[in-house]
């Protein structure tokens, strides 16, 4: 399982990764919030991705709370490219961040 860290500066969000997952087959992906984030609010394909997102997630990234999570396909080879949207702001008063990072799939 692999546990992406977003936090917020106060200018931009920072991932723990620094935007970039090596991750295997199967593996559950999971998105928590950090210093200056309030949750995490959505994780969606780029229309610019290598890969679909119905042929990458066996899982796709789903709300879990203030979390997001989702499991890579057992199948699935290459690259996925996505943004994160994070809430910054307060529950009333939302501020909404997005970041551009990339999952990479080791190969077998």
């Amino acid at each position: 399982m692999a546990t992406i860290t977003v936090s917020y500066d106060g200018v931009e969000l920072i991932l723990s990764d620094k935007g970039h997952t090596n991750a295997s087959h199967s593996e559950q992906i999971h998105w928590h919030p950090g210093d200056g984030v309030k949750s995490v609010t959505n994780v969606s394909a780029k229309s610019t991705s290598p890969i679909s997102t119905e042929k990458f997630w066996s899982i796709a990234p789903h709300e879990n709370g203030v979390n997001f999570k989702g499991t890579i396909n057992s199948d699935v080879e290459g690259a996925w490219d996505y943004d994160i949207s994070c809430n910054v702001g307060t529950i009333n008063n939302p501020v909404i961040k997005i970041i551009d990072p990339r999952i990479q799939v080791l190969s077998r």
